[in-house]
């Protein structure tokens, strides 16, 4: 819980989530080999968990709370990439070179395969071209958590246009790569949020 690190990120950003009682559903830009979005399931369901166990609670406001929770209902978790590595790019940054970053969507999907009752979709493409599938599948439905794990000025610009629709007041924005380019305004995420 106390990591400062990607996992204590999304573990308190599921907590704030929780404790508000805040429904909507996990966008993850950038999922490459899966790790983040694997960790945000299961630190989703540790705190399902939590919100289950109130149900049995010997207070009777925990026991009321934990069952009117709007968090009873579903949440799906949404992860675009192109798993083909970074796209093309305008930004000179050697780390985000194109054709860095490859993955396999099949390894991401065992990884995620062991993870019961779960809703999740895997996006593969750029973002711009998972746009309405994604749209489609969010149904109107608001999100909570977005992870923005995509380096890019470009890439982060198309995302945030993506789910512009579906933030709410309380909805978490994790950039990864917030201080990438030595924490210049003017190029990648920092320049995008701008």
């Amino acid at each position: 819980m106390h990591l400062n690190s990607k996992k204590g990120a999304i573990h308190k950003s599921w907590g704030h989530i929780f404790s508000n009682h805040l429904f909507g559903d996990y966008v993850e830009f950038g999922v490459y080999q899966g790790d983040s979005f694997h960790y945000a399931i299961k630190s989703f369901l540790e705190f399902k968990g939590w919100l289950n166990s109130q149900k049995t609670s010997d207070e009777l406001w925990r026991i009321n709370t934990a069952k009117k929770s709007i968090l009873n209902q579903e949440i799906y978790f949404h992860g675009l990439d192109t798993f083909e590595g970074m796209p093309k790019n305008n930004e000179k940054n050697i780390i985000f070179k194109e054709k860095n970053f490859i993955s396999d969507i099949k390894e991401v999907e065992k990884k995620l395969h062991k993870l019961k009752n779960i809703k999740y979709y895997l996006y593969k493409g750029l973002f711009k071209d998972s746009e309405k599938k994604l749209i489609s599948n969010l149904n109107q439905r608001p999100v909570s958590i977005v992870n923005f794990d995509c380096d890019l000025e470009t890439s982060t610009s198309d995302a945030l246009k993506i789910i512009s629709n579906h933030i709410q007041i309380g909805t978490v924005f994790l950039f990864d790569d917030y201080n990438g380019f030595n924490a210049d305004n003017r190029y990648g995420q920092r320049k995008a949020f701008k």
